[in-house]
Parts: structure tokens; sequence; C-alpha cells
């Protein structure tokens, strides 16, 4: 298993987060504060689960795994939905690699990644309510 890939994952998952919050300051509708609130905390909590589980399987990082944040790169968006789209992306090229590992101990934290894939897809959908009313 690739311990930067995983250490660049979650810092970059955080940095998404914060990309949301980003979105809801400067959104304005009820819905799309509330929404924006929803997708930061389900990637909050998904990227601290699948960190301890990651590095429970392979091993605790040391802090020199993680590359400094200014040196991480994600697709800054204003929009919720390709927001969710490319946290997906980002969380299906980790499980690929887990994937690819063929180790069935590491099926939980497959498993993980697959539930968080599918709340992606949930909220991403929810995010057009948020069009469909503004219309």
């Amino acid at each position: 298993m690739d311990l930067p890939l995983i250490c660049d994952t979650v810092m970059k998952l955080y940095l998404y987060a914060d990309n949301a919050k980003r979105i809801h300051y400067t959104i304005e509708s009820s819905h799309g504060h509330k929404l924006c609130d929803e997708i930061r905390d389900e990637i909050l909590k998904f990227v601290d689960d699948l960190a301890e589980q990651s590095f429970g399987y392979i091993g605790k990082p040391s802090w020199t795994d993680f590359k400094d944040l200014s040196k991480l790169e994600i697709y800054e968006v204003d929009d919720l939905a390709k927001l969710c789209e490319h946290v997906k992306d980002l969380v299906e090229a980790l499980q690929k690699s887990f994937a690819d590992n063929e180790d069935d101990d590491a099926s939980g934290i497959i498993s993980l990644m697959d539930d968080f894939k599918g709340s992606m897809d949930k909220m991403k959908f929810l995010t057009t309510f948020d069009k469909v009313s503004n219309a």
C-alpha cells in the first residue's frame, strides 16, 4: 500500500472540506448553506475514519510523510456538485490502490470508501434541488 498516496488523499480531503465552507459563505440559498455544511461534515467524518483505518492497517505515518499543504493541489470550485464529484474521484483513486493490493484485510477500508462515494452521490443529487428552486 502506498503511504504517500494515503497521506496526500487525507490532506486533500481536508482541503476539499475547507472548500465546501468557502462555498457556504458565498451561496445565496438556505438550502445551499445547509448542504455545504452537511457535505463538509460528511467529508470530515469520512477522512478521520479513513485515516484511522488506513494507518491502523499499514502503520502510522511520520510527520514527514505528509506534504506541505501548499504543495497539494485540489480542484478549487464554487459548485457543490463539482466538489462532490472531485472528492469522489480522489477517493476512487485511493480505493483502486487498495483493491490492487488484493488483500482481504483491506476490505473494510474499501467498504468505507464505497459508502462514502454513495454519500457523495446523494449529496451531489441534493445540489440539484437548489438549482431547481432558483429557476
